[in-house]
């Protein structure tokens, strides 16, 4: 048998009852084949007689990128599962083969190797579901995706293409939720993780370290705080405070400086806004249920003091300057940091502890927000200045006006929400790892971050959370930006998510 001479193949995996798909997608996808050469290959093309199993094997040695069409019917057939299947994810592990999926019809493809790949469409949403046009509109992101993905040099390590034990961040899984975790690993080869999931390498990210012992088990503690409702009474605005007590733990970072970090539960949430929430933007819909699992947050954005803590430790990719930040104090947010500024601080975490620091995914960041609530403030309906730190010469539908304070403030100077963290919606904006998307058309349903495959270095990243600039609209939970990842303001800092595996789940909980 004689293989291809290179990879110009688009190779199409499905149940014979899907066909109608398979005929869809190709007429999607013509342009592409006469702009970039490809050829599409589905199992229609094996010639009466030959033998399947090396006609596969043929086929997968030419093909650059391989598209699953899953349905119930797909994953039930033995053809695919037992011939087809293994050969696809072989190719995927040892020759970097780039593999998406996309839901069909409902099925339990959660519960198969391929949910380890990057979808391309909501599995709580697929196909069959949608209306004629929105199928229309899914093929022509499906047709993108695929175009994207075709751009990816096949000289990248082998296993790029290869399923994780985790999600594009190499975040691994839990039984309980599809991911948790963070980014920026110290064990993880950031780049061939990312394209695991998302089909692109992402060099920005951190490179594995040395190998290292497992990180020693920290004791959770319990953190006293405090918490507040806004609630209506007699057309006027009361605020109703309330103790609170949360689970975490410390980082000591030296010199009397301490990184706190609080646990944020698994569970699940309807992520984005409705269409008549007060202020809302189109990019924040259309809302999906999102299914998440357990990790830990710092309580706070990160401030000045922590950052030059950090920013004097070993560099492992870039510099970085000690003292960025426009408004100076040391429990102030650090501000005028870029998107990669905040990924070296996560690398620096990561070596010297041993632990799995980096930016929360957009979906982490706004179910922690949220902390349960579906108001358009985790405070309640509207905002106040004595909650929040932003422009309060603005309202938020019948809000009361107040201070516009003009500059950033101590972190945790207000209650925090019923997860225990501070800032949430104001005082800085906070990068999360995310490429920008104009909304939530297939948008992943888990913790996933959403990545474009083959992004350009200055593709936009998220921003979420409020300012002390910006008015109360702008800092609501569901509410979204986007930056370029190398620029840097006095309005936009971040915080730190952690994976639950270095600190133990289960102490004996000392008071704090």
């Amino acid at each position: 048998m004689t293989l291809p001479p290179e990879r110009d193949q688009l190779f199409i995996s499905y149940s014979h009852v899907d066909r109608e798909w398979v005929e869809r997608l190709q007429t999607m996808i013509r342009p592409l084949v006469r702009s970039h050469g490809l050829r599409l290959w589905d199992d229609s093309q094996i010639p009466p007689g030959a033998k399947w199993r090396e006609e596969i094997e043929t086929a997968l040695a030419a093909a650059k990128v391989a598209l699953l069409l899953v349905s119930s019917d797909f994953l039930a057939s033995e053809f695919v599962t037992n011939s087809e299947l293994p050969q696809l994810l072989t190719a995927a592990e040892e020759e970097g083969l780039r593999t998406l999926w996309v839901p069909l019809r409902p099925s339990l493809v959660r519960r198969t190797p391929i949910d380890a790949y990057q979808a391309l469409g909501d599995p709580a949403r697929p196909l069959a579901r949608m209306d004629p046009v929105e199928q229309e509109e899914a093929l022509v992101e499906i047709a993108l995706a695929i175009e994207k993905a075709l751009t990816i040099r096949l000289d990248s390590p082998p296993g790029a293409g290869a399923k994780t034990q985790g999600d594009s961040a190499g975040r691994p899984r839990q039984a309980a939720a599809p991911r948790s975790g963070s980014s920026v690993l110290p064990d993880v080869d950031r780049q061939a993780v990312a394209a695991a999931r998302s089909g692109a390498a992402q060099p920005e990210m951190a490179q594995p370290e040395a190998a290292e012992p497992p990180p020693a088990t920290v004791p959770l503690q319990l953190f006293a705080t405090s918490t507040c409702l806004l609630r209506q009474e007699g057309g006027r605005w009361s605020m109703e405070r309330r103790p609170l007590q949360v689970e975490g733990y410390r980082e000591d970072l030296g010199e009397g400086v301490a990184l706190t970090l609080v646990k944020i539960p698994a569970g699940s949430f309807r992520m984005g806004s409705p269409g008549d929430e007060p202020e809302r933007s189109d990019d924040e819909g259309p809302q999906h249920d999102v299914t998440l699992g357990a990790f830990f947050m710092a309580q706070t954005p990160i401030t000045q003091a922590q950052w030059r803590a950090v920013a004097a430790w070993q560099k492992v990719e870039r510099d970085l300057d000690s003292d960025p930040s426009y408004f100076k104090g040391a429990n102030r947010p650090v501000e005028q940091v870029s998107w990669f500024d905040a990924l070296e601080f996560c690398r620096r975490l990561n070596q010297r502890t041993g632990q799995r620091y980096g930016l929360p995914s957009e979906a982490q960041w706004e179910y922690a927000c949220r902390a349960g609530s579906t108001t358009p403030f985790h405070f309640g309906a509207t905002l106040t200045p004595d909650l929040a730190n932003y422009d309060g010469n603005h309202v938020c539908g019948n809000g009361p006006k107040g201070t516009y304070r003009e500059h950033t403030i101590d972190v945790a100077s207000f209650p925090a929400n019923g997860w225990g963290l501070h800032d949430m919606h104001g005082n800085v904006r906070e990068w999360c790892e995310d490429h920008w998307h104009d909304s939530y058309n297939f948008a992943p349903g888990d913790d996933q971050p959403w990545l474009i495959p083959a992004a350009a270095d200055d593709e936009p990243r998220l921003l979420r959370g409020g300012s002390w600039n910006f008015i109360p609209g702008g800092c609501r939970s569901a509410f979204r930006l986007h930056a370029v990842p190398f620029g840097a303001g006095s309005h936009v800092g971040f915080r730190v998510v952690c994976l639950p595996q270095g600190p133990s789940l289960n102490p004996s909980i000392p008071q704090h």
